[in-house]
């Protein structure tokens, strides 16, 4: 009898808290009804007029999944330089367009339901609000969507067509702006490539060297080993991690900024503008955003139905938050780029000053194959993109003309060039040597330097230091000069210790 009481008093308490779920949903509901209502009796203008596919000029900046077609900023023909012969090249190069991870695949393929939810707000429930709608262009464009099914989590991080064309393009650029160099045949003497050990790399390495030697591809030989420091120095580096991880445990500008209330209220701006009445998760954004970008650097050519959630002002706001993550992780927010996006750097350098001194040892043009950490750590190093006041969670609106924007950096296939000049000075025949950086086609724009031309004396003043300074592996074992010398005055100190002892 008394088990059975207390069976019935746990149904009964299980009972009230069902009740009082319902009713606490109930309530809810209600309310947002009637903020809903009140929203469309006065008129809402949550939601700025916009429509994305009359839009003649949309927002295509999409921090580091920007396509690389979309900068359309080829440098024309900066790279002659009067009276000068190019004698050396340099390159490192980002991977061409590709698939996202496998876990942002499956998120991004369940936009499914939600593309499902969309088309009932707008076709059932008439959820939408006065303004700020979805045009019938915009909607049209969005209604006749469909998830790409051979998209799928096997196929992670893996090369688009796309991908492949960007590194075709790219290198017969450069082969026919140099042909002096580029349009030699192959020896291995002459060219050096390099690349990390992921498919994405290996395949962009394999489409490039397609577009500069054709059906002799198959002859060239590149260098496989697993030493990855060069081209990929923040793999298996104990510092480098241990700092990321100290990064992500505080509470950085990203996270702040994400957090303000003009973020938030973006974020129910879109969610209103697709018909809901209410907020999602802001995870939800994320994927709406990165299937907006990722379709647009898939399909160069067309517009990505996802992008109609978004004005140009919200997408602004993205790619600050993009900006903002990677200027804090490999940008000048992170003290530890510099010494670890030396290595390119130092490669480069050496390369040029054997050949100004006549030590050369044949090589014409270098290749080297990468990621955006290498890239953006790279340009850090060089001092290139540096903005008089940091970007930070509060000053959005003060860095929309900003040097850090990871869209013009940083976008698949981002480059960065570096050409060896030699020219004849006079009767005496003396040789000279300048050099011009190219970051993405177009010439980089250094203090010391003319219209992006450095004289080999300005060239050897801002770089050798940065060559003679750089130890990645030291650094990243721990063992850098600094710590060496802190060492042997440590070992010193105790030696005398013990000598005054005794």
């Amino acid at each position: 009898y008394a088990l059975h009481r207390t069976k019935m008093h746990s149904s009964v308490v299980l009972l009230c808290c069902a009740v009082v779920a319902v009713s606490a949903q109930d309530q809810w509901q209600r309310q947002d009804q009637q903020q809903f209502d009140q929203n469309q009796n006065s008129g809402d203008t949550c939601c700025e007029e916009y429509c994305y596919v009359r839009d003649e000029d949309p927002y295509i900046n999409f921090a580091t999944a920007t396509a690389y077609d979309s900068l359309n900023r080829r440098s024309g023909n900066q790279h002659v330089v009067p009276d000068c012969t190019p004698v050396q090249f340099w390159t490192i190069i980002r991977h061409g367009t590709r698939l996202p991870n496998a876990t942002k695949i499956v998120r991004l393929s369940n936009l499914n339901k939600l593309h499902e939810e969309v088309s009932r707000n707008y076709e059932q429930r008439n959820s939408y609000p006065d303004r700020g709608r979805l045009c019938r262009e915009d909607y049209d464009l969005f209604r006749r969507w469909r998830w790409n099914d051979t998209i799928t989590p096997e196929r992670e991080f893996s090369l688009t067509s796309q991908g492949m064309e960007d590194m075709k393009l790219l290198a017969r650029r450069y082969k026919s702006k140099y042909p002096q160099l580029l349009q030699q045949q192959y020896d291995e003497k002459s060219f050096y490539f390099q690349y990390t050990n992921t498919e994405r790399i290996q395949t962009s390495y394999q489409a490039y060297i397609e577009g500069l030697f054709g059906s002799e591809a198959y002859r060239i030989h590149a260098n496989t080993n697993n030493d990855d420091k060069l081209v990929k120095p923040y793999e298996n580096c104990k510092k480098w991690e241990e700092n990321l991880e100290d990064v992500s445990n505080n509470r950085n500008e990203y996270m702040r900024y994400i957090e303000r209330s003009e973020f938030k209220q973006m974020e129910r701006d879109i969610f209103r503008r697709l018909g809901f009445r209410f907020n999602l998760n802001s995870s939800t954004i994320t994927d709406i955003y990165d299937l907006c970008r990722y379709e647009k650097a898939w399909n160069v050519q067309q517009r990505s139905a996802w992008c109609i959630a978004f004005n140009k002002n919200q997408l602004k706001m993205l790619e600050y938050a993009e900006d903002l993550r990677y200027y804090y992780k490999t940008g000048y927010g992170n003290k530890m780029s510099e010494r670890i996006g030396c290595g390119p750097i130092k490669d480069m350098y050496e390369r040029f000053d054997r050949t100004v001194n006549g030590n050369s040892d044949g090589n014409k043009a270098t290749f080297l194959f990468t990621h955006s950490e290498t890239i953006l750590s790279l340009i850090t190093a060089l001092g290139i993109a540096r903005d008089n006041e940091a970007p930070t969670a509060d000053n959005f609106y003060q860095q929309a003309r900003r040097n850090w924007k990871t869209s013009v950096l940083d976008p698949f296939a981002s480059n960065l060039a570096a050409t060896l000049y030699e020219f004849i000075l006079g009767a005496v025949q003396m040789k000279k040597y300048r050099v011009m950086f190219f970051l993405n086609e177009v010439p980089v724009e250094f203090p010391e330097c003319s219209v992006g031309l450095c004289n080999w004396s300005a060239f050897q003043q801002k770089f050798q230091s940065i060559s003679d300074n750089c130890n990645v592996e030291g650094f990243c074992s721990g063992n850098s000069a600094s710590s060496l010398y802190l060492n042997y005055l440590s070992f010193v100190f105790a030696v005398l210790v013990l000598y005054f002892r005794f």
